[in-house]
């Protein structure tokens, strides 16, 4: 049988909210672009599959948790993953 437990809210992994906050921090200094270094992002993508599978239960937390209110939280995944991969171009875990 299939586990039913659902998955947690995005906003309760610091993975997410560190890198929103990176991006809030970004915007604050008056960033207004990001540069993402594809290769890196590739081989951290391909070498394991922890991202992927982190953006998976992010999203299916948005869609559970936010459905009602129309994916509010959907931007914010989003923007914490821009920044993650931000992070992950430049080598840092």
């Amino acid at each position: 049988m299939a586990d039913q437990t659902p998955a947690p809210h995005w906003a309760e992994d610091p993975y997410w909210t560190d890198a929103l906050e990176g991006y809030h921090r970004l915007r604050d200094e008056g960033q207004t672009r990001l540069t993402l270094d594809l290769t890196a992002i590739e081989e951290a993508a391909h070498g394991g599959d922890g991202l992927a599978f982190r953006l998976k239960d992010a999203m299916l937390s948005v869609q559970e948790h936010e459905a009602d209110e129309g994916f509010r939280g959907a931007p914010r995944v989003l923007l914490a993953l821009l920044v993650r991969l931000q992070e992950l171009s430049q080598g840092r875990p």
